[in-house]
């Protein structure tokens, strides 16, 4: 009969005969699907970018082919018109700047000034007597540090230095109104003996009739501070008058 036959053991989840050798990888790696465009530096703004950088090392004027050579954009490359439209943009704020007489292009500084003439000019015709700061003129300017200098031993330009002697700020300076002081009066100014204790000299200035800068401020008593006294307040605007005879009179509970 069939239920006397013997059952059959079920099949092992674990083969007994494993083996322990690993599996060898392919001799090729796979490859997967990867995005049509991977260059790197190849993205419109990044060439954009890449021209600035390009126009302020080298201070002059460029051709657009020059600078396409210089991007490697082949011709007939989309991105050839898309970046002669950035270059030409008359926006305030972009760093190139475009000539129309022969189509080139040029680094646009923070301040357009690129030598000593264009500096001095500059500061002749600016309304303020404010300084302005080397870093911003060496934007548009390599060699800033050294002319400046120079036009600081002429008496061309007042320049104040950092601790380290770097020149940090350059005013406009008017050499003719340079004299020099004649050395009697020199001699005079500096035999006035300056008293070391500052209130022997508080005290000598002020034996003389004249005020010292250091005096201290008398304090000054104004007395108590009196209270503003509160205003009385006024009634409102009576609107309901053609109600006079029908309403209570109240106005002689009034404070």
């Amino acid at each position: 009969m069939s239920f006397l036959k013997k059952p059959m053991a079920a099949p092992s989840p674990t083969p007994s005969n494993t083996s322990t050798t690993k599996r060898k990888r392919p001799a090729e790696p796979v490859v997967f699907s990867q995005p049509q465009d991977s260059g790197t530096g190849e993205h419109v703004y990044t060439r954009l970018t890449y021209t600035i950088d390009y126009l302020r090392q080298n201070q002059r004027w460029h051709t657009f082919d020059e600078l396409m050579a210089y991007l490697n954009v082949p011709e007939g490359d989309i991105q050839r018109e898309q970046l002669r439209m950035y270059f030409r943009s008359d926006n305030s704020t972009s760093r190139i700047a475009y000539n129309a007489a022969n189509d080139t292009y040029r680094y646009r500084p923070k301040l357009d000034i690129r030598n000593p003439a264009q500096l001095k000019g500059y500061l002749q015709t600016q309304k303020s007597a404010q300084g302005l700061s080397i870093k911003d003129l060496k934007d548009g300017w390599a060699t800033v540090a050294d002319d400046i200098k120079a036009m600081e031993e002429k008496k061309e330009v007042l320049v104040k230095h950092t601790k380290d002697g770097v020149p940090k700020t350059v005013w406009g300076n008017d050499p003719s109104l340079m004299h020099t002081i004649d050395p009697e009066f020199v001699g005079m100014w500096h035999k006035i003996g300056i008293p070391a204790n500052p209130d022997d000299l508080r005290n000598t200035l002020a034996s003389v009739g004249l005020k010292p800068a250091t005096l201290a401020r008398a304090p000054v008593d104004a007395g108590p501070k009196q209270k503003k006294k509160r205003a009385a307040r006024r009634g409102g605007k009576v609107t309901n008058t053609h109600m006079a005879g029908s309403l209570m009179d109240f106005s002689a509970m009034r404070r």
